[in-house]
């Protein structure tokens, strides 16, 4: 089996049989499906008894409470037995069907990471958008860093698992995992494949339909979305200067966490409970990571900050967030 697809699904009936029927479209039929019914309350358990008995291909986990994404993509992680993982969110689909078959192009020349592209579909206007960036192609000889490199300063670098494939003994000999609880669990996990992996590389092709819900569209940012980021990006910033990766590679991944930075830094001047004063100094604590600044937000933000200070930066990020 070349690849797992793994679907976590919580009351997901709408959207459901969508999702899977995409995959099913698709021209390398070399895939298992795995379901995990996360304790849903609607048909989606239904739904998914019926795609398995009718394709033996397809599996499910039903699990009578849910537990959330994180704890329902690892418990497919486990069941998974391809060569490569694919996740997909059930309220997703797959626009191309040779999105299996363009992956696996990549995969026989030995990379381990596999990303590709995305559109945003908004529900509530029913309006389809471009995707925004353009993945890199690969340059004979550029290590994983220069390749993550160009993806950061390009846009390109998302840790969402849905924009991705991945070499599954990656995720089995190095112990990843979704960590269960966080509210960016996707950038926990995916710092941790890249610390495993040995080759990167983006199709230029958008794949995936990304659902935005109503309620997804308008920025909602909580004090745990804020202290959960934080304590995320002060753990990965520590742990890449002491690992032993190559200079090249750890500047690359310090980068990448720079844009995430300074994205928290735009949800930080969002959110308007007066709670967040006890992240400010963590906040500027962290402000040295815009020295890697190859991302041009970033280099923006840089430029703010070496005139004005981080106090300064902060006042132009509000301005600007209440302008828009």
């Amino acid at each position: 089996m070349f690849f797992s697809i793994i679907i976590p699904i919580h009351n997901s009936e709408k959207y459901l049989r969508q999702c899977i029927d995409s995959i099913l479209t698709q021209t390398c039929r070399d895939f298992e499906v795995i379901l995990v019914n996360d304790g849903s309350k609607d048909d989606s358990p239904r739904i998914c008894d019926q795609y398995c008995d009718e394709d033996t291909r397809f599996h499910v986990i039903h699990r009578k409470q849910g537990k959330g994404a994180a704890s329902a993509r690892n418990a497919g992680t486990n069941m998974a037995s391809g060569e490569y993982i694919v996740y997909i969110d059930s309220d997703d689909y797959i626009e191309d069907a040779m999105l299996l078959a363009d992956i696996k192009k990549q995969a026989e020349k030995g990379y381990d990471v596999i990303c590709y592209k995305f559109r945003k579909y908004f529900e509530d206007t029913d309006e389809m958008a471009a995707c925004t960036f353009s993945m890199p192609a690969p340059i004979e000889g550029e290590t994983i860093g220069d390749y993550v490199n160009r993806l950061v300063k390009c846009d390109a670098f998302y840790c969402a698992p849905w924009t991705k494939a991945i070499r599954r003994k990656i995720l089995v000999d190095g112990g990843v995992k979704f960590k269960e609880g966080l509210l960016s669990e996707d950038q926990e996990w995916y710092y941790h494949v890249l610390i495993g992996a040995n080759s990167i590389i983006g199709i230029d092709k958008s794949y995936i339909i990304y659902r935005q819900h109503k309620s997804s569209t308008s920025i909602s940012w909580t004090m745990k979305n804020l202290t959960d980021t934080i304590r995320i990006i002060m753990f990965w910033k520590k742990e890449i200067e002491r690992t032993n990766l190559p200079d090249g590679y750890k500047n690359a991944l310090l980068n990448s966490i720079a844009k995430l930075y300074c994205n928290l830094l735009i949800g930080y001047t969002r959110y308007s409970n007066t709670d967040k004063k006890n992240e400010y100094n963590n906040l500027k604590k962290l402000a040295g990571l815009m020295d890697y600044h190859i991302n041009p937000r970033v280099n923006t933000f840089y430029k703010v900050y070496k005139v004005g200070g981080f106090t300064a930066l902060m006042m132009v990020l509000k301005i600007i967030c209440k302008l828009r």
